[in-house]
């Protein structure tokens, strides 16, 4: 029986601010150093549509797999960071995530 051995995160990231403007060049150069320096690894599902209080949006949804609770914090922590009036200007970011079984499986 295969036990749980990773955290399966899940996080979105608003591609307009509150006034409905795309985040510049500055903001996406900031958060792509910082996610592959915290993440060796993740998958960009694109673009998604979402329904938020009462008004429509549109997000990056992003799926990694880390292998301790640990690396949830730092996550955590980057999506803090992100939500600052320097870079997403976001009252809440969404952070998902739960236990998985986590396997590498080798060509033979």
């Amino acid at each position: 029986m295969v036990t749980n051995n990773a955290y399966k995160v899940t996080m979105f990231f608003p591609l307009r601010n509150n006034n409905d403007e795309e985040y510049g060049l500055e903001v996406w150069d900031w958060w792509q150093e910082r996610i592959t320096t915290i993440l060796v690894g993740f998958t960009d599902l694109g673009q998604v549509k979402g329904w938020w209080f009462g008004h429509s949006d549109e997000n990056r949804w992003i799926v990694a797999v880390v292998k301790s609770e640990q690396e949830v914090e730092v996550l955590r922590e980057f999506l803090e960071m992100a939500a600052t009036k320097k870079y997403f200007d976001q009252e809440k970011m969404y952070l998902d995530y739960h236990p998985t079984c986590y396997e590498e499986i080798s060509r033979a």
